[in-house]
């Protein structure tokens, strides 16, 4: 019976609070003076004055609230035997009915609470900013919240839960206010408080219930066990759900990068027949010219700091594809019709790069700093993230292969690839220029294979032997899809790397590896010219 009644004295109470926070308007500072007063009074004054504190600041007056509640939790608070009290912090004194300055701090010692006191402090606290303006203090009370949601003050934080816009903080306040009815003796509160944990279904949600479900298991009514079950196996199916897509997201995330670098391997093996094994090291350019990018916009243009990545689109693209043209020029221009020597002269290529690039900027990781836009993510739904650098990532290798498809299928140049691909002797005795078709093409190439290395430096690690990875997976998916097939490259972009995904959280990275080397190799065997064979005169 005690516990009944306190129950129904609780209800009243927030009841009372959360139709004074409704209706609390700005206090004058005789109202603000005469709070804390009470305060200082001592006694259960105080409670009745910290529930008020909030009461005003969650209506109308936050900024107040905070800088008191503030000055209260950590020793900032003095009570003067005579005048108004204080708030003191940094050398200044200020009145705190109105916040302005009074002069030199005054020499009664500030407030110290009890630990009681600095319990109910800690949950005001946090009940106050869950109202604050700044997304990030409200996420940071919602934990709190949750924590101590034993001591919350139900009214306040569902006219919390109603005002509140970011899905994160609402979940968070949900299962908070399922927690206190989870532990309530009424039946049907306690069915109220499974149905909206089922609402927010997580790992969090799932212990929740399922420790429920063990700790009450010989004292729960059998109409709780099946609703917590049902809940169970909602939640259960949110989270499989939400896995596959997560698992969807990040083969999708690392098809964009295969494909930014791929596509510009595709063109140079398919136009020429040069097995360029230096194209991983265009895409490790790609992510140093970056890094200098960003360091001289972050020295030079602070103000557009959070643009470089966008600079860095062109600038790399422009380095890299100067690059390739001098690779052409200076060595495979001599080596055309011989593969293996080629084959090692870019190997030698590569090492010269890697070794260049360890003098110049050291061996280790550089670090880059991500864009502001760029950072975090959002929750879609239970267990399925989705991050903003991956988004980007996705989004740039869907421009890049549509720009580079754009301008091989509709473009003069373009046209004269296709003719020197398909029958280079008697595109040239038309008048096409094939050893300048051959150099623009190569340096095309390196250039898409330094966008890559753009795209990389918001997601890996960069390093100076950090092409050597991307050129193998490269390479397979230039031969899966079909040298110099466009369309062919995507495809076999989007395959492994969803294959490579779903693979790699069951088997491990090697196993990932292996099946797709050993998926390859089957398809060669029925189509040894790829999916996506280019067509040719011969």
């Amino acid at each position: 019976m005690t516990g009944f009644w306190y129950r129904c004295v609780w209800a009243a109470v927030s009841i009372w609070i959360g139709a004074a926070a409704a209706s609390a308007a700005p206090l004058t500072p005789p109202q603000r003076l005469a709070l804390m007063q009470d305060f200082c009074a001592g006694g259960a004054a105080q409670r009745t004055a910290i529930d008020r504190l909030v009461s005003v600041g969650v209506a109308d007056d936050h900024d107040w609230s905070a800088r008191v509640m503030t000055a209260l939790r950590n020793g900032g608070f003095v009570c003067r035997q005579s005048g108004s009290p204080v708030i003191i912090g940094s050398g200044v004194a200020l009145d705190a009915s109105t916040l302005q300055p009074v002069g030199e701090a005054p020499a009664e010692l500030p407030y110290v609470p009890s630990i009681v006191m600095m319990r109910a402090l800690a949950v005001a606290s946090a009940e106050l900013d869950l109202f604050s303006p700044k997304t990030e203090t409200r996420r940071a009370a919602a934990a709190q919240v949750d924590r101590k949601f034993a001591a919350l003050n139900p009214a306040l934080v569902e006219r919390a839960l109603a005002n509140e816009h970011d899905a994160d903080i609402k979940r968070t306040l949900s299962v908070a206010l399922a927690k206190r009815g989870l532990n309530s003796e009424l039946p049907a509160e306690r069915l109220k408080a499974i149905a909206a944990v089922a609402q927010v279904p997580s790992e969090t949600s799932r212990t929740l219930l399922t420790n429920f479900l063990a700790d009450h298991k010989d004292t729960l009514d059998p109409a709780s066990v099946r609703a917590t079950q049902a809940a169970l196996r909602t939640i259960d199916e949110w989270l499989l759900i939400g896995k596959v897509c997560s698992v969807l997201f990040s083969g999708l995330s690392y098809a964009g990068i295969l494909l930014c670098a791929a596509l510009g391997l595709s063109i140079v093996f398919g136009l020429l027949g040069v097995i360029n094994l230096a194209h991983g090291e265009f895409i490790m350019i790609g992510a140093y010219t970056t890094f200098v990018v960003e360091r001289l916009m972050q020295a030079h243009l602070p103000g557009m700091f959070n643009a470089y990545i966008f600079v860095a689109i062109p600038v790399a693209f422009v380095v890299c594809a100067i690059c390739g043209m001098l690779l052409e020029v200076c060595v495979i221009r001599f080596l055309y019709r011989r593969p293996l020597e080629t084959l090692l002269a870019t190997w030698a290529v590569s090492i010269a790069l890697i070794k260049l690039v360890q003098i110049t900027f050291g061996s280790q990781n550089v670090e880059f700093i991500t864009p502001a836009f760029l950072n975090g993510g959002m929750q879609m739904f239970a267990g399925f993230f989705i991050t903003w650098n991956r988004i980007f990532a996705i989004v740039l290798a869907l421009g890049i292969f549509a720009t580079a498809y754009g301008l091989i299928r509709h473009t003069r140049f373009g046209l004269l690839i296709r003719a020197t691909t398909q029958r280079r002797d008697t595109a040239r005795s038309l008048g096409v220029p094939a050893e300048r078709i051959d150099r623009l093409a190569f340096g095309l190439g390196a250039g898409l294979a330094g966008l890559a290395g753009v795209v990389l430096t918001q997601i890996t690690s960069v390093n100076p032997s950090m092409g050597t990875s991307f050129v193998v997976d490269a390479f397979m998916v230039v031969v899966l899809g079909g040298a110099g097939s466009l369309v062919g490259t995507a495809v076999s972009s989007l395959a492994l790397g969803e294959i490579n995904q779903v693979i790699e959280p069951l088997y491990g990275a090697v196993a990932a590896k292996v099946a797709v080397l050993v998926l390859i190799v089957l398809i060669i065997q029925r189509r040894p010219q790829g999916l996506f064979a280019l067509k040719t005169r011969v």
